[in-house]
C-alpha cells in the first residue's frame, strides 16, 4: 500500500480552493458587465495596436531564452542556443498555462538531463530561474512605484502608500546586491547548497526580468479599449500585482486569479470594457503560445523518435554485415604429401 504524505497534498489543495474561489468571483464579476460594454471593448481596439501587442509578445518569448542562458551560466554549463531556445519556449509556453510543477520543471528536467546536466545542476538551474524573475519584480516594481505611485482601489488599500512599497522593494534589491557582493558562502536550501550569484550576473538577471515584465505590461496596455485614458503606470502596477498574486496562489496559469485582479484594479480607471482587454491578453500571451508550444513539443518528439530509430537501424545493419568470428577456429589445413 502506497503511503502519501498529507503535507504534499496541502499545496495542490490550497491552489484548488483558490482557483474555485477566484472562478466564482470572476463569474460574478463578469455577470455584472453588460454585453454591449464587452462587445464595445472588443471592437474599440485598433487592429494596429493588436498587431503590435502580438509582436511584443513574440519578442517577449524570445527574450525569455535569456532566463535559461543566465541559469546555465550559473551552473557553469554551455549548450547550443537552438537547444536552450527550444527548452525555454516549451517550458514557458506550457508552464505559464499548466504550472511550474506540472509542465515547466518536468520539461526542463527531461531535456537538460538528456543533454548531460546532473540532477543537482537542474534543480539549481530552476531555482535561479525563479530568482531571476523575482529580482526583476523588485527592481521594476520599486522604480515604477517610487517614481509614479498609483492609488489603489479602496478595497485594496494598503496601510502605507504605494511609494513606500516601491521604496521597500528597492531596499530589498539593495540588500540582495550587498549579499551578492560580500556573501560568498553557500546557502543550504533543502539538500542544495547554492552560492549567491556574482554582482554582474545578478545585475543582468534583474535587468532581463525587468525588461520581460515591461514588455508584457506594454502588450496589455496596447489592448486597452480605444477610448480608455488610463496611464501606463496604472496598468504596469496592476499587471505586476496580478502576476505576483497569481504565482503565489499556485493556480496553474493563474486562471481566474489573474483576470480577477486585473478587473478589480483597472475597472475604476478603464471601466467595464477592461474585461475584453483582459480576455484578449489571456489569448495572446497564454493560449496561443500554449497551442504552438504543444505543436513544437509533439513535432520534436516525433523527429527525435525518428532519429533514434534510424540510428538504431544503422547500428543493427552494421552488426549484421560484420563477418562472424568462430570462438574455436579450426587449425589451418596442412598438406603433408
Amino acid at each position: 500500500m502506497i503511503k502519501v504524505d498529507p503535507r504534499k497534498l496541502l499545496g495542490p489543495a490550497i491552489a484548488l480552493i483558490v482557483f474555485v474561489f477566484a472562478i466564482r468571483l470572476l463569474i460574478q464579476k463578469a455577470s455584472q458587465i453588460p454585453r454591449e460594454e464587452f462587445v464595445g471593448g472588443l471592437t474599440s481596439i485598433e487592429p494596429v495596436y493588436l498587431l503590435i501587442s502580438a509582436l511584443l509578445i513574440v519578442l517577449n518569448y524570445g527574450l525569455l531564452t535569456c532566463y535559461d542562458l543566465l541559469a546555465l551560466r550559473y551552473v557553469c554549463r554551455v549548450l547550443p542556443l537552438r537547444r536552450v531556445a527550444l527548452v525555454s519556449f516549451l517550458g514557458y509556453s506550457l508552464g505559464n498555462n499548466l504550472g511550474t510543477l506540472i509542465a515547466a520543471a518536468p520539461i526542463r528536467y527531461r531535456f537538460y538531463h538528456r543533454w548531460g546536466l546532473t540532477h543537482t545542476q537542474i534543480v539549481a538551474l530552476i531555482s535561479v530561474l525563479g530568482l531571476t524573475f523575482w529580482s526583476g519584480v523588485c527592481v521594476l516594481g520599486g522604480i515604477s512605484l517610487t517614481l509614479a505611485p498609483v492609488e489603489l482601489p479602496a478595497q485594496y488599500a494598503l496601510p502605507f502608500g504605494t511609494r513606500t512599497l516601491g521604496i521597500l522593494l528597492l531596499s530589498i534589491t539593495g540588500i540582495y546586491g550587498l549579499v551578492c557582493l560580500f556573501w560568498h558562502k553557500p546557502w543550504p536550501i533543502g539538500k542544495l547548497r547554492l552560492r549567491p550569484p556574482s554582482v554582474g550576473l545578478a545585475s543582468v538577471q534583474a535587468s532581463v526580468s525587468a525588461v520581460d515584465l515591461l514588455i508584457s505590461a506594454t502588450a496589455l496596455y496596447l489592448v486597452m479599449p480605444g477610448d480608455a485614458m488610463v496611464p501606463f503606470s496604472v496598468v504596469l502596477a496592476a499587471f505586476l500585482v496580478a502576476i505576483v498574486v497569481s504565482l503565489v496562489s499556485q493556480v496553474p496559469g493563474g486562471y481566474g486569479v489573474l483576470e480577477l485582479i486585473l478587473l478589480h484594479l483597472l475597472e475604476d480607471s478603464v471601466g467595464p470594457r477592461v474585461a475584453a482587454s483582459v480576455l484578449i491578453f489571456r489569448i495572446l500571451y497564454y493560449v496561443l503560445p500554449l497551442f504552438f508550444g504543444m505543436i513544437v513539443l509533439v513535432a520534436h518528439e516525433i523527429y527525435s523518435g525518428a532519429q533514434e530509430a534510424r540510428t538504431d537501424a544503422k547500428i543493427e545493419k552494421n552488426r549484421s554485415q560484420e563477418t562472424p568470428r568462430p570462438d574455436n577456429p579450426d587449425p589451418p589445413f596442412i598438406d603433408a604429401s
